[in-house]
């Protein structure tokens, strides 16, 4: 452990020298009023001069006491504080304002060393730090009144007044405005459009219901970024590429509304791409319809896996029999856990059900398994989920084609039951998404050629094909105009003003005709970048394949190809992370913050979400802390029943 060097003082804090305390006082003044007031008096050293609710008063540098002050009554009123101050009388040997020798954890060490720095206590920059600690963590703002508290924030640095709950809600309050001014110049600063999300929280305190929208983007170093923000504040209407929501007539609405108020011209290919059905959904949806050809069995499980888990002397039972996994009881609403029971139970086969009712558990939990890691992949945050989409929705359709000639009755239902569902929603699933596909250096059209066929028929294949293809055309015309009109705002921006300016492109001016007519005539034999990157050959399946970073490389080859990658590459399919994408029910909004006001609520779901992204922005050492948990581990643990930190 690093050592603290603290370098003490016999004086008392701020004490002057009796040499130096008018010289060095005397020649301060500032106006007040009319009148000009002079700090020859020593109180000054420990008193700031400072407006307070528009008044002028003496602020104390310990107990930031505020002290009426006219040039009438004079300092009699900080003479009295000043005798009592408790902090200044119990800190004689510490000066506040004394530079400390501290070890820090160098960033720049590998070794994760410390290193001897300078450290001045400030007051001010202690409440922002707890402000942001308790906003981080999901701490309640009443933490600051607990006494255990106070004694720990007293013995590290007993400089540190006390504050209360109503206080820590202000310096929140402040610290989401300025994280907000932050991220609004850093999403003005983003090239690229803004694909955004939503998700319903609901808060049982309070009886109300809390949208948050998430926006996602690339950024100029091609990482996939996501921040919480509100729409109407933002300015980012000409920006936005997508909207990802549930499938629901509600939410088509809501839709129909939002894209009369936005400019037409400023959406990909209008109107007829902005609307996502999130995809997570639609599989929930597609399962639970199969799901209902099995509730008896189910049922006959879920008691079996009840009843040994159901008293403690039989749970030891079950494990003196050496099972290795621990089985449980699934939640009804939460259809993963319905297959990780099945899966479960089915290495410990107990009497009740019988034998066929187990072989029909085994055959429904194989199929299940492709959904489970199919909805994990699509839930993912870290990577593009646009470009995968197609091969495994391809790859869920074949699948379900197969099972319909199962031997098992119920598997053949189940599976006519969610072919009509996937075919409700497949028809809607194409345009942007395929896209995204094509994008992909590894698949291209090639990818298309292969499982249509198998999914439409050789017959209808060429025709859904070619819709593609004239989608993926539409989207590059429209890219392509902009990026030329961009070169010519340019060139006209670039234009010499300069006589020697001029002189110096003068003997190109000469060429203008040459080159007119050297496109001209070269035009008719040109390839597009569109069709010059479908031509090249596919690359090799690459398992760790790094999308972003092979278009950031490529972007000098195909520059408005690369545009719409950071466009389309961005768009999330999935509204919700992980585990929440297996659930029908809501996201419920924690106790302790369901007492908030709305406008608090909204300050501290916001700035979380912003502080921690700005962790991962600024390198700091949130990915392997000492106890192990990177900065996903820290986000799951904070918040375990509602994930991913986007909400309490």
């Amino acid at each position: 452990m690093a050592a603290i060097f603290v370098i003490m003082s016999s004086a008392e804090p701020n004490q002057p020298n009796d040499s130096n305390t008018v010289n060095d006082t005397a020649n301060s003044a500032v106006n007040c009023n009319e009148k000009q007031i002079k700090f020859t008096s020593p109180m000054w050293r420990h008193f700031t001069y400072e407006e307070v609710n528009g008044t002028k008063k003496a602020v104390c540098k310990y107990y930031r006491q505020e002290i009426a002050y006219t040039t009438k009554n004079g300092t009699k009123g900080m003479h009295s504080h000043h005798k009592s101050c408790k902090i200044r009388i119990g800190q004689k040997k510490i000066d506040d304002f004394q530079s400390q020798l501290t070890g820090k954890r160098s960033k720049t060490d590998e070794s994760g060393g410390s290193i001897l720095a300078t450290h001045r206590f400030n007051y001010d920059e202690s409440r922002t730090d707890l402000a942001k600690m308790i906003t981080k963590h999901d701490y309640p703002l009443r933490i600051v009144e607990h006494e255990g508290f106070r004694d720990f924030c007293q013995g590290l640095q007993p400089l540190f007044r006390p504050i209360y709950r109503n206080t820590t809600r202000s310096d929140v309050m402040k610290l989401y405005g300025e994280e907000k001014a932050r991220m609004m110049h850093f999403l003005e600063s983003i090239q690229g459009r803004i694909a955004i999300t939503t998700d319903m929280w609901t808060a049982n305190y309070q009886k109300k219901g809390y949208m948050t929208v998430t926006a996602h983007f690339i950024d100029d170093y091609w990482q996939l970024q996501s921040r919480l923000l509100s729409l109407l504040d933002w300015n980012i209407d000409k920006k936005l590429s997508t909207l990802t929501v549930d499938n629901c007539s509600t939410n088509n609405c809501m839709i129909d509304l939002m894209v009369d108020k936005l400019p037409f011209d400023s959406l990909i290919l209008g109107r007829s791409l902005f609307h996502m059905r999130c995809v997570a959904h639609i599989l929930n949806l597609i399962v639970r319809s199969g799901l209902d050809v099995f509730g008896h069995g189910i049922e006959k499980v879920r008691n079996s896996c009840s009843f040994w888990t159901a008293t403690p002397k039989r749970h030891d039972i079950y494990i003196s029999k050496k099972c290795k996994v621990r089985e449980f009881v699934d939640c009804k609403t939460r259809w993963n856990s319905t297959y990780l029971m099945l899966s479960t139970a089915l290495k410990y086969k107990k009497n009740v059900p019988d034998e066929k009712e187990w072989a029909l558990a085994s055959e429904l939990c194989d199929r299940l398994k492709i959904f489970y890691n199919v909805t994990e992949l699509f839930s993912g945050t870290k990577y593009p989920t646009t470009n995968i989409f197609f091969p495994k929705i391809c790859e869920i359709k074949i699948a379900l084609k197969k099972w319909d000639t199962s031997s098992f009755i119920e598997i053949s239902e189940m599976s006519e039951n969610m072919i009509t569902k996937f075919d409700e929603h497949w028809k809607e699933s194409h345009g942007v998404l395929a896209m995204a596909t094509i994008l992909d250096p590894r698949f291209k059209m090639n990818l298309l050629e292969y499982f249509f066929p198998i999914i439409y028929g050789v017959d209808n294949a060429k025709d859904e094909i070619q819709k593609v293809r004239q989608i993926c055309e539409d989207i590059y015309l429209r890219y392509e105009s902009r990026v030329m009109s961009q070169t010519s705002t340019d060139d006209i921006t670039n234009k010499p003003t300069s006589s020697r300016d001029a002189a110096l492109t003068s003997d190109m001016d000469s060429l203008d005709a040459f080159f007119s007519w050297n496109s001209a005539t070269s035009e008719v034999f040109v390839k597009n970048e569109l069709e010059r990157y479908l031509e090249e050959v596919t690359l090799p399946r690459i398992h760790e394949f790094d999308l972003l970073g092979w278009w950031k490389l490529n972007g000098v080859k195909y520059p408005t190809l690369c545009l719409i990658a950071k466009d389309i590459l961005v768009i999330p399919i999935s509204t919700v992370a992980s585990e929440s994408s297996f659930s029908t029910s809501g996201r419920i909004v924690s106790p302790h913050r369901s007492r908030l006001l709305p406008s608090t609520i909204e300050a501290i779901i916001c700035t979380q979400n912003w502080l921690w992204a700005g962790c991962v922005i600024d390198g700091d050492d949130v990915h392997s802390d000492e106890d192990g948990e990177g900065l996903e581990d820290i986000r799951m643990s904070v918040n375990e029943e509602l994930k991913e930190i986007n909400g309490y």
